[in-house]
């Protein structure tokens, strides 16, 4: 028996094909451009060069690996993400492209062909971090896997009935994360355009985008659950409604801003009063606190009531007898730190921390709300010991503080040292006086 093989259908076997995609030509800036999609597991094939965060990009920033790995977290765990496009640059004179029909505005359908060779040749104009963040996310999701079906393998082994359906579910979950990189669709907007071109271009972008101030990312983000807890207190209480800065005008909050914090401190308030002040709102406490929202909120309720007891002048700026501003004026007799974000953070975690059963024998018990709204009512008079002197042993032994400062360093470290500080002092407080209440400072 005889076999014949038609060389013609040999054609092309064994070469490298180029990677052929449908396309949108189009003009801007007098540059040729295209635009396509393509699913975030093909993503990395269409960008092979991995972003490195040792080894900027030419003409671009380093890329943060924290960031990126933020990003691709959101994608594995959203099933509504969301992203702009990714812009990249490659050779002109090494794609082709097949026009399938042509626009009367200059643009055009077609296939976008890009050979293998010139892949390592595009690089990233715009999106260095989602693209980072696509690769980490395979990464993440793929050694998930591989953890969970060698896990799953021990079970057979042991023939556990029970742990085998467990474990079966919990892979087949990983799995069908996995399948929807192959479904789910970013946008690539690719340049033909030089070194040089694409140095500017990446100039250009970064001086015309205009972030998203912070504030306002609080109240448009209600996925987040401590979020929700900042805006329904925005809304509702007295010390926070209609004072509160919202981002829309982007202000920062002068003397002159009208309002007393920003948005973004509520949320870090409410933050640091429900996991402490370098507490983290994971999987499980983010469910928990939003099966229980309503009680989550009158927990961070009772420590701004407890703000307004021990502080006069929040007392006042609510009765409408002190403008916010004047906490902040250099030369106004009210200037405090308690209108200082970083201040009112640290407060809200020493209440978390002073507040929580304890989780062994022999641990301190919870100060009671009488105590903590002496020790509070105490720091009042030593929140306008500002700009902090050298010499100011209080706030200068937290470690805290700059010497000529206003408000206390808002890095981790210094914020954990001030939180435990005044957790210290009211513990030291307790002890000193016992039963009896300490005095309330004039």
């Amino acid at each position: 028996m005889s076999i014949s093989i038609d060389p013609a259908s040999l054609t092309n076997i064994g070469a490298p094909r180029p990677i052929e995609v449908p396309a949108t030509r189009y003009r801007q800036g007098g540059r040729v451009m295209f635009h396509l999609t393509t699913t975030l597991a093909q993503l990395t094939q269409l960008v092979p060069k991995r972003p490195d965060p040792s080894e900027p990009i030419e003409g671009n920033r380093r890329v943060d690996p924290k960031r990126a790995r933020n990003f691709g977290h959101y994608v594995l765990e959203k099933d509504d993400w969301v992203s702009p496009a990714i812009i990249v640059r490659a050779p002109s004179a090494e794609v082709e492209f097949e026009v399938s029909h042509s626009f009367e505005d200059g643009t055009a359908w077609g296939v976008l062909k890009i050979p293998l060779h010139v892949l390592t040749e595009i690089l990233l104009l715009d999106g260095q971090h989602r693209t980072l963040g696509t690769f980490m996310a395979i990464d993440e999701i793929n050694e998930r896997i591989r953890t969970k079906r060698d896990s799953l393998e021990a079970a057979r082994a042991d023939e556990n009935g029970p742990v085998i359906a467990e474990m079966e579910a919990a892979l087949k979950k990983l799995l069908d994360t996995r399948e929807k990189l192959n479904h789910e669709h970013i946008a690539v907007d690719i340049a033909l355009v030089s070194t040089t071109q694409a140095k500017q271009m990446f100039v250009d972008i970064a001086n015309n985008a205009k972030g998203v101030n912070r504030d306002f990312t609080t109240i448009l983000d209600q996925r987040d659950v401590i979020n929700r807890i900042a805006v329904e207190l925005i809304e509702s209480h007295p010390l926070l409604a209609d004072r509160v800065e919202l981002g829309q005008a982007n202000n920062r909050l002068s003397p002159k801003n009208p309002n007393f914090i920003g948005a973004k401190t509520v949320a870090d308030i409410a933050r640091a009063v429900q996991v402490g002040v370098s507490g983290r709102v994971g999987a499980r406490i983010e469910d928990e606190l939003s099966r229980n929202l309503p009680e989550a909120a009158s927990k961070v309720v009772t420590f701004l009531d407890l703000l307004v007891a021990a502080f006069p002048d929040l007392r006042a700026m609510i009765d409408g007898d002190l403008d916010p501003g004047e906490l902040r004026v250099d030369v106004s007799p009210h200037r405090s730190m308690i209108a200082s974000a970083t201040m009112l953070r640290a407060l809200a975690g020493a209440y978390h921390d002073l507040t929580e059963k304890p989780a062994n024998v022999g641990e301190p018990k919870p100060l009671k709300r009488s105590e903590l709204e002496v020790f509070f009512a105490n720091l009042a008079p030593k929140m306008r010991m500002i700009p902090i002197a050298e010499d100011n042993d209080f706030w200068m032994s937290t470690g805290a503080f700059l010497a000529g400062s206003s408000a206390p360093q808002g890095s981790q470290g210094p914020m954990i040292a001030l939180t435990r500080s005044l957790v210290a002092h009211a513990r030291e407080s307790q002890e000193l006086y016992g039963e009896n209440e300490p005095p309330v400072a004039a």
